[in-house]
């Protein structure tokens, strides 16, 4: 029995649609967020990043919360501009420091700008805290570092002190 040669069209036909897919599928990576993690607390991370943004690169920000640990900008370093987003989220990297998960999101925008400016905010970061604490030593759990909110404030205790009016019965 002779094969029979399989027509130009279904090939046609699926290499279009394997284009198709892999432009489907390069658009859903494409609005992905970009992630470092700084080994600082993120206590101290939130201030030098917001200084950052505001003053250091001159973006209007939108609005911030420290609670929740993120900041709406406007990017306007690059072609034109466009609405952006930092993220803080508190971790401990890999050698057991407290620290600190950096995400920038720039959807209107190649990846390379997220990176560039997560790059210049690590360094800004670094050169304004110095280096990283030392890792704590095998055994010993980390020392707490405090958050970005301050602690409630605690009631004093006063010692309960009899009352002259109540009676007491003796047990039996």
């Amino acid at each position: 029995m002779k094969r029979q040669p399989i027509p130009k069209r279904t090939w046609t036909s699926a290499a279009a649609f394997a284009s198709v897919a892999t432009v489907s599928l390069a658009a859903t990576f494409a609005w992905g967020r970009t992630h470092e993690i700084a080994p600082y607390p993120i206590a101290s991370v939130w201030p030098a990043a917001v200084r950052f943004l505001r003053v250091d690169r001159g973006f209007p920000i939108r609005e911030k919360d420290e609670g929740a640990g993120y900041v709406l900008f406007d990017y306007t370093d690059g072609p034109k501009p466009c609405r952006a987003s930092l993220e803080l989220i508190r971790t401990t990297d890999y050698e057991g420091r407290d620290a600190t998960k950096m995400a920038v999101s720039i959807p209107d925008l190649p990846h390379r700008f997220e990176q560039m400016l997560l790059d210049r905010l690590t360094a800004k970061i670094r050169d304004d805290q110095g280096p990283p604490a030392p890792p704590p030593r095998k055994g010993e759990k980390p020392v707490a570092q405090p958050d970005a909110a301050p602690p409630p404030p605690s009631s004093p205790t006063q010692p309960s002190q009899p009352n002259p009016g109540a009676t007491t019965s003796p047990d039996p």
